[in-house]
């Protein structure tokens, strides 16, 4: 979750760097523990294949609750019907919201639905488009979390071009990604309101 932005000359032997960046990590995760995060947000922007991503096409806003996750949203653009919808495992947009990685699957797991015993952490299911107007998201999620070492912040919400089969396919691509296909909106999930402890 933490990364550190120190540069070290070539002639720094490799144990040194690795101290001073472990270090720096701990360092991180010690101010970290100092906030709560209570908000977040994803600005989503169209894909564009092999490109960055190119215009806004919705907002989804996560607010912290005291088991998981609360999401509330809306998307424009979208075809009628059901979408896979996904929180994956990188904050990175470009080829196409390809570089965002697979879903955020910390235990290794298989993919699943949202309320199976099985599933990614990322796993949200499937959003639904009506024959007109905007896509209006407003779910829970108790496996989601701002806070602490399984925060999603930084990481991507993915909104993908077909339904997600919840892993009921039988293929590797349903047991990988519910075989939901192309990627057709991705956002990075940042922090809108923390709360300092005491």
């Amino acid at each position: 979750m933490f990364s550190s932005s120190i540069r070290f000359p070539i002639s720094i032997p490799l144990h040194f760097r690795m101290k001073t960046l472990f270090i720096s990590a701990l360092l991180s995760i010690a101010v970290a523990q100092k906030v709560q995060f209570l908000r977040g947000r994803a600005i989503l922007f169209r894909s564009r294949t092999g490109d960055l991503p190119g215009e806004v096409v919705g907002v989804v806003d996560f607010y912290q609750e005291n088991a998981g996750v609360r999401l509330n949203g809306s998307i424009n653009g979208l075809t009628a019907g059901l979408h896979g919808f996904h929180v994956h495992d990188k904050g990175d947009l470009s080829n196409g919201c390809l570089a965002a990685g697979g879903h955020y699957n910390p235990f290794n797991k298989n993919h699943g639905a949202q309320n199976a015993t099985i599933r990614h952490h990322g796993d949200l299911g499937n959003i639904e488009t009506p024959n007109s107007g905007p896509t209006n998201i407003q779910c829970r999620d108790s496996y989601l979390t701002l806070n602490g070492p399984m925060s999603i912040v930084g990481r991507a919400l993915v909104v993908h071009e077909k339904a997600d089969d919840l892993g009921l396919g039988g293929t590797e691509a349903s047991r990988t990604t519910g075989d939901a296909g192309a990627r057709w909106a991705c956002g990075i999930i940042g922090i809108t309101l923390e709360k300092r402890k005491l």
